[in-house]
């Protein structure tokens, strides 16, 4: 299924799991070019970052600075919108919808502004780790990277189903795992190999064809080296 991924289209809220803090309805709207935000100020210790963070979300702000962009942009109907919620003493950003496969749609993401601070946090890595957990479903990170700027590789990951205790990354994706595709998601010959001091930019996408609700939690996204 072609896929032209570069439209914001922003829906349907999720639900927080008990006992966590939820500022909801954080989406690119409502975020300045800056990132900043009007939302509720709130954060968690600054000993939560993790060692060697590429993404985190310490607060509401953080999370405002990404954007949702789902299959309305070729006719579909699916939709997603990202809070910002806090469990166990952590910052996450929750990624939330319904999937649909009508009007030959089938996806939902999330995506970072484009930061070359990302590449800088990056560097040197073998593997990038996610601290995560979700509904069962598989999701895929995308990043874009390469001198062009242009240049896309994609990952699949399956985080558990429920929260895990500490700070360490619990999914690893070594960085022969990413293929490089281009804007449909479709395979193509890399200009070069994955170097992750050049990524400018990180997505997250629902597409395995499972219609109905979704939810992601990520907290986050380390260089492991």
């Amino acid at each position: 299924m072609g896929m032209l991924l570069g439209v914001v289209a922003c829906s349907a809220n999720g639900t927080a799991t008990p006992g966590s803090t939820r500022v909801a309805g954080m989406t690119s709207s409502d975020a300045s070019t800056d990132g900043s935000t009007n939302a509720p100020s709130v954060s968690t210790a600054q000993d939560a970052i993790p060692t060697d963070a590429v993404v985190w979300f310490p607060d509401a702000s953080s999370v405002a600075a990404w954007r949702n962009v789902n299959d309305s942009v070729m006719g579909g109907v699916s939709g997603s919108s990202n809070s910002w919620v806090s469990s166990g003493g952590r910052g996450a950003i929750e990624f939330t919808g319904e999937l649909s496969t009508e009007n030959n749609g089938g996806f939902a993401s999330t995506v970072s502004r484009v930061d070359a601070g990302l590449g800088v946090r990056a560097s040197g890595a073998r593997a990038l780790g996610l601290r995560a957990f979700g509904d069962g479903r598989t999701y895929l990170l995308q990043l874009l990277a390469g001198p062009s700027g242009a240049d896309r590789w994609i990952s699949r990951f399956t985080p558990p189903a429920d929260d895990t205790s500490g700070s360490a990354p619990n999914i690893e994706l070594p960085l022969a795992s990413f293929e490089p595709v281009n804007k449909f998601l479709e395979p193509v010959d890399p200009m070069a190999e994955l170097d992750p001091a050049f990524i400018s930019q990180i997505g997250i996408y629902v597409l395995d064809g499972q219609v109905g609700s979704f939810r992601l939690v990520v907290e986050s996204i380390s260089a492991l080296r």
